[in-house]
This record gives structure tokens, C-alpha cells and sequence, in this order.
């Protein structure tokens, strides 16, 4: 079915986090014979299958809420303003306590920054696949912290706020009776029935520095279900696996930015900031999205070189 692309069979020895192969590039991926999607292809609704592109120079984003174009969502938990544009590039920033947390908000801290499509109760039908491609900057500020935080994830409207389907991840997360550094990257499935997976890539993002960001996504299950993650061009996650709930069996939403969902809680707040840890600033340049379905133009091919980052 997906031209260009085999999945490695499990061995008897291997663990069931990751079938990644950390070289493994998409075929064709270095020949420069296909560029990204141009800024001039625009963006559409999420409803709307094909290639999506922003590049932000000209978009104006809101204070929160909906896009002029009604495309995508400013999603901010607890204040106004935490999603700006600047440079041709999306600024996030969350800090905790300031602005102060507005008093609807259920939270007496800010936790979230983040925009998505729209609309989010899409529900994308098995055999859906989707293409993201995006670089991701962490501020000249960053810190890592014990505490886990998102920086994109997928989640259907069907599912609990706290728990999203698949997404990545940054956070010590005790994994298999091991620490994991503080602030690694892990790649996070939640929706296999035995519970989350999560897999550390051995990333540690730094302070300034940029990730090159490209996944591949198709709404399965064990059998046509694949979940892929590239970062800076090394193949960190591939895994034919289940990537919907059995009782919801649809696809999700996308959201990117900051989701430090720990940060509703005082004593986590004050945690942070006993490490010196104040406020989260990241940004994204161009974003890339490919969306088909089962018999679209293009369904199974390999799209890497059209979402890569710039």
C-alpha cells in the first residue's frame, strides 16, 4: 500500500518501544528532486484533504481564538497574547504566573500555548495519513526541567484533555525502571490498549538550539496503523502499530507549541522555578501538512521531501 516504505519485522529480541532505525532516511529523500511545498500553495480547512503550508509573514494571529481565515485556533491556557508572530516565525511563550490567569480559566496558573486546526472534531476515518514538517526552536533561555511538557501532539475531540493520542514529548519519564536525562525527547503513543509507550530518542534539546522536525501518521490499527518521527533527518521512531482508540476508531487533530500541563499546580510551579525555570519560550518557522485519504492523489507516497523544513 505505501510505495517506497517497509516496516521491519520484530525480532525475538527486540522491545516493543520502537522498530526506529536511527540512519534511515525516505527514499529519495537526499536527491533534491522534489522541493517543499511552496508558501503560494496556501492553507485549507481541515476538512479538506491535499498539501497545506504557513509561513506566517503575512498571516496576523490572534489574541487567542480563531484565525481571521478560520483554519486554525489559538488555544492558550490561562491568558491572552502567548502565541505571536515575529520574523516569519510563531512565538510561544508560557510563564506561569504572568499575565496573571484569568478567573475563567479554572487554573490559577498559564500552562499552554498552542495553536491547531481547525475544525477539531474532524474525525479522520481509518486509513487517513497525515505529513507534518516543521523546525522548532527552543529560547536562548531554555532550561530543561524534571517536569514533562509537549511540544506537538494529536488529539481527537473525543478524548480526554489528558490524553492525547500520539504526541512528543520532553521530560524525564521514569521508562522501562530507568531515569532518562532530564529534558530528553520521547515520542509518545497513547492509544494501544495496553496502555502509553513512550520512547526516548536520546535528545536533549539545549538552549538556542533548532530541531528539524518531519512525522508521518496513518489512522490504524495493529495492521495498518503507522507512526513515523524524523528529527534533524535521523529516523528516530518507526512502528506499524495501532494509532486509534478501539472504541473511538478515529483519527485526531494537531496542535503545536507548549503544553506544560504540569504547571496547573502550585507545587509544580514552584518546583520549576526552584531550578530556575520561570517561563518557556520556542517558536516554529514554516509549517508543513499533507493530508489523503484511501484513493486521494498521491495517498502512499513518500511526501518526506514535501513537508521538510527550510
Amino acid at each position: 500500500m505505501f510505495k517506497n516504505r517497509r516496516l521491519k519485522k520484530k525480532s525475538e529480541t527486540e522491545t516493543d518501544s520502537t522498530e526506529a532505525s536511527s540512519n534511515v532516511l525516505p527514499a529519495d529523500q537526499s536527491s533534491n528532486k522534489v522541493s517543499n511545498i511552496p508558501c503560494s500553495t496556501g492553507s485549507t480547512s481541515a476538512t479538506e484533504a491535499g498539501a497545506k503550508v504557513w509561513c506566517w509573514g503575512d498571516i496576523n494571529i490572534p489574541s487567542d481564538g480563531f484565525f481571521d481565515d478560520y483554519k486554525l485556533f489559538v488555544s492558550s491556557h490561562c491568558s491572552s497574547n502567548m502565541v505571536k508572530s515575529s520574523g516569519g516565525r510563531v512565538q510561544f511563550q508560557v510563564n506561569p504566573i504572568s499575565p496573571v490567569a484569568s478567573e475563567e480559566c479554572g487554573s490559577d496558573y498559564n500552562y499552554r500555548a498552542e495553536i491547531r486546526e481547525h475544525p477539531s472534531d474532524v474525525d479522520y476515518p481509518i486509513g487517513t495519513e497525515q505529513w507534518w514538517g516543521f523546525d522548532y526552536e527552543f529560547g536562548n533561555d531554555y532550561i530543561a526541567d524534571e517536569l514533562p511538557w509537549m511540544f506537538w501532539q494529536t488529539h481527537g475531540s473525543f478524548s480526554s484533555p489528558s490524553n492525547p493520542m500520539t504526541n512528543i514529548q520532553l521530560g524525564p519519564t521514569n521508562y522501562s525502571g530507568n531515569i532518562n536525562p532530564v529534558g530528553e525527547l520521547f515520542v509518545v503513543n497513547n492509544t494501544p490498549a495496553s496502555g502509553s509507550k513512550l520512547t526516548p530518542v536520546g535528545i536533549v534539546p539545549k538552549a538556542g538550539q533548532t530541531l528539524k522536525v518531519v512525522i508521518h501518521l496513518v489512522w490504524g490499527d495493529e495492521t495498518n496503523g503507522i507512526y513515523e518521527v524524523w528529527v534533524n533527518d535521523i529516523q528516530v521512531y518507526r512502528k506499524q502499530e495501532r494509532t486509534v482508540y478501539k472504541e473511538k476508531p478515529y483519527g485526531g487533530y494537531w496542535k503545536v507549541g507548549i503544553y506544560k500541563w504540569r504547571w496547573k499546580d502550585e507545587v509544580n510551579v514552584t518546583f520549576s522555578n526552584q531550578r530556575g525555570i520561570s517561563e518557556i519560550n520556542t517558536s516554529i518557522g514554516t509549517l508543513r501538512t499533507i493530508m489523503r485519504r484511501p484513493g486521494d492523489p498521491g495517498y502512499g507516497d513518500n511526501s518526506y521531501a514535501l513537508v521538510a523544513p527550510d
